[in-house]
C-alpha cells in the first residue's frame, strides 16, 4: 500500500490514511450473503482482461469520463467498480480517494498504479459502515449488476448526509454501437474491446426512478462524448452544451443524499 497508507484488520476492516480518521469496513454480514453468481461471472471476465484493459480501452473516452465525474466530487470519495483506476486517479487530484472493484486483479493493478487503498467487493453488498464517505463514484458499472437497485440502496447507506452518488452509464440509445462492435469481434476484427457479457444498458428514466425511490435528489443529468474521437473534442464540448447531449455515448447522473436538518 505504500508508507502513507495501511489496512488494519481487527474485528472488521479499517482503511486508514496517515493523519486521517479511519474508514471502517463492516465485514460482519458478508460471509452470510453469497456472492451473486451473475456478478461473480462479471468479476471473472474482468479478472481475465485486467492486464490488457488499459491497452484495449479508448484513452480519449476514459479521460473525458474521468474529468466529468471528478468535477462533482467533494470530501472523501470511493470509486466502486473502478477497474484499473483511470477515474480514481482523477478523484485523487481533488479528494481523499479510495478504489474498489469486484475483480481482485483490477484491485491489485490499481494499488500498484496509484499507491492508494483498494478493496475488492460486490457493489450489491458494500462492506462499508454507514455514512462513511462524502462521495461515491461509479463509472460504467451499474449495468453489469444483476440488481442495480441494491447498489443504489447500499450507496445511500454508505454516504454521509449531504453526500453525492456520481454515476456514468452508457447511453442505451447507443446500444446499437455495442452490438455492432460485438459482431465485428466475432468476425475476427481487432480493437473491438472484449466480450464483457453483453451488459443490459439501463434507460435514463429507470436510473432516475431508482434514485428517487431510494430518497436521493437529482442534482445533475447530462451527456458527454457524442463522438468517441479525440480529434472531435472541440465539437463534442460544444454539442454537450446543447440538447444534443442526449445523443452522447455516456450519460452522467449526480444524485444527492439529503443533509440532516
Amino acid at each position: 500500500m505504500g508508507e502513507n497508507y495501511r489496512i488494519i484488520h481487527w474485528g472488521g476492516w479499517v482503511i486508514r490514511r496517515a493523519g486521517e480518521s479511519p474508514i471502517e469496513m463492516d465485514m460482519s454480514y458478508a460471509p452470510t450473503i453469497p456472492l451473486d453468481s451473475h456478478n461473480r461471472e462479471v468479476g471473472r471476465r474482468f479478472d481475465e482482461i485486467a492486464g490488457e484493459f488499459d491497452r484495449i480501452s479508448n484513452p480519449y473516452t476514459l479521460a473525458r469520463r474521468a474529468q466529468a465525474l471528478a468535477r462533482f466530487v467533494r470530501g472523501s470519495s470511493i470509486e466502486i467498480g473502478g477497474g484499473t483506476a483511470a477515474v480514481t486517479a482523477s478523484l485523487a487530484d481533488r479528494s481523499r480517494a479510495w478504489h474498489s472493484d469486484i475483480s481482485a486483479k483490477m484491485c491489485g493493478l490499481a494499488r500498484v498504479k496509484l499507491n492508494l487503498p483498494s478493496v475488492c467487493f460486490d457493489a450489491e453488498q458494500i462492506p462499508l459502515s454507514r455514512e462513511s464517505f462524502d462521495s461515491i463514484v461509479s463509472a460504467e458499472m451499474i449495468y453489469y449488476l444483476k440488481q442495480p437497485e441494491r447498489f443504489i440502496a447500499e450507496a445511500y447507506r454508505v454516504l454521509k448526509p449531504g453526500g453525492r452518488l456520481i454515476l456514468s452509464t452508457t447511453n442505451p440509445m447507443m446500444a446499437m454501437l455495442d452490438q455492432g462492435r460485438s459482431l465485428l469481434r466475432r468476425l475476427g476484427f481487432g480493437g473491438m474491446f472484449f466480450d464483457d457479457g453483453s451488459p443490459r444498458f439501463i434507460a435514463l428514466h429507470t436510473i432516475r426512478e431508482l434514485l428517487l425511490a431510494n430518497h436521493f435528489t437529482i442534482e445533475h443529468v447530462g451527456g458527454i462524448v457524442p463522438m468517441p474521437f479525440a480529434r472531435f473534442d472541440w465539437l463534442n464540448r460544444i454539442l454537450e452544451r446543447t440538447p444534443l447531449w442526449r445523443l452522447s455515448l455516456f450519460l452522467i447522473i449526480v444524485a444527492g443524499k439529503p443533509p440532516i436538518r
